[in-house]
């Protein structure tokens, strides 16, 4: 009798355990996400919510596409905002270089998503994370190419679109400051070459940001950031540049300081259209007429990474030596660095036929 009890008993458990097993397997992802959210408020650590923006899409096909264009109104993605909390509080910035959307909503703690489920598709997300300190909500988005996000705002809702950036621009041109962070490139009297290239690519950026013509420029960095060579020219590929511009500065193969200067160009030599060496010689004498500096031509460069790699055409500027006394003080002036600013992007206007 006793074993039969016992065996009773187990055969009790072991159901239990099975119908539990099975619970856990088809729990929804909205349950999962939920967990993680409240498993943060403990740990404090970003949590990824990519299943929530499959589960909703999922949810929403499912219901029909009459129902998900009511749902999204022809968007790719909708955020609920809380009460008191309106589109003013809510800003986007693009991070080209990473290919990512940083979606910043002042208001928001770390159980957002848990209230408010995200609406969309994901065809072109890879990732979806979300942290929230001081009840500022940052939800970043990772996409396989590098996407235009334009906001647009109804009631409480945010909506975000991804757009190819030549359905934005008439023309993508992207820069590239050499060098960054801890590769502080050619060094000389305590002056690093990253520093100098960075200098010029801020002023560049103050004329593009000034100008009335239809360009999209996106920069490699901004900052004293080091992305890799593969993000460099990458930006350039992933957004279908129509150019590709790196700005650098040259020094002897020695190191040593010499008499040697003047401004250089490197181009793709494997170009088959031509229009690298073409972009090379256009920004090589634009900068002969702004600076006044001597010519060391145009050099194919083809053993540059960021070169070799790009599909777009391309030009490495090297706008001086630092191994040169003077053209050292001079790339370290203000008005020399706006000079060569204005010599490359009257060379970028005149290549795109933009003048």
């Amino acid at each position: 009798m006793e074993q039969k009890v016992m065996g009773a008993f187990t055969a009790i458990i072991l159901a239990v355990v099975i119908i539990m097993s099975c619970i856990l397997i088809y729990v929804p992802n909205m349950h999962i996400i939920a967990l993680r959210i409240q498993d943060s408020k403990l740990s404090g650590g970003r949590v990824s919510v990519m299943d929530m923006l499959r589960a909703s899409d999922l949810e929403l096909r499912g219901e029909g596409e009459e129902t998900r264009e009511s749902v999204l109104k022809g968007h790719q993605i909708r955020l609920a905002l809380p009460e008191n909390v309106t589109s003013a509080s809510v800003s986007i910035e693009d991070i080209y270089v990473d290919k990512t959307i940083a979606i910043s909503i002042n208001g928001i703690g770390k159980d957002y998503f848990e209230k408010y489920p995200m609406r969309g598709e994901s065809n072109n997300i890879i990732d979806i994370t979300y942290d929230s300190e001081n009840l500022v909500g940052v939800i970043e988005i990772t996409l396989d190419k590098v996407l235009e996000a334009q906001m647009t705002s109804e009631g409480e809702y945010i909506y975000v679109d991804f757009v190819d950036p030549h359905q934005v621009y008439d023309k993508i041109v992207v820069v590239d400051a050499g060098h960054g962070g801890n590769v502080p490139g050619a060094t000389k009297m305590g002056v690093y070459e990253k520093d100098i290239n960075l200098d010029i690519v801020l002023e560049l950026k103050k004329l593009f940001d000034r100008s009335d013509k239809n360009i999209g420029v996106y920069y490699t960095r901004t900052d004293d950031s080091n992305p890799s060579f593969e993000n460099r020219v990458g930006l350039a590929n992933d957004s279908n540049a129509d150019i590709f511009i790196s700005v650098h500065n040259n020094s002897t193969a020695s190191g040593r300081m010499s008499s040697i200067n003047g401004c250089e160009v490197m181009y793709e030599g494997g170009d088959p259209t031509g229009e690298s060496k073409k972009l090379a010689e256009v920004c090589l004498n634009h900068l002969l007429k702004e600076l006044g500096a001597k010519s060391k031509g145009t050099v194919v460069g083809d053993e540059v990474y960021i070169i070799r790699m790009s599909q777009s055409p391309v030009a490495l500027v090297e706008v001086g030596f630092m191994t040169n006394q003077r053209e050292l003080e001079n790339l370290q002036d203000k008005e020399y660095q706006r000079k060569a600013a204005l010599a490359i992007y009257e060379a970028v206007l005149e290549y795109l036929n933009e003048d």
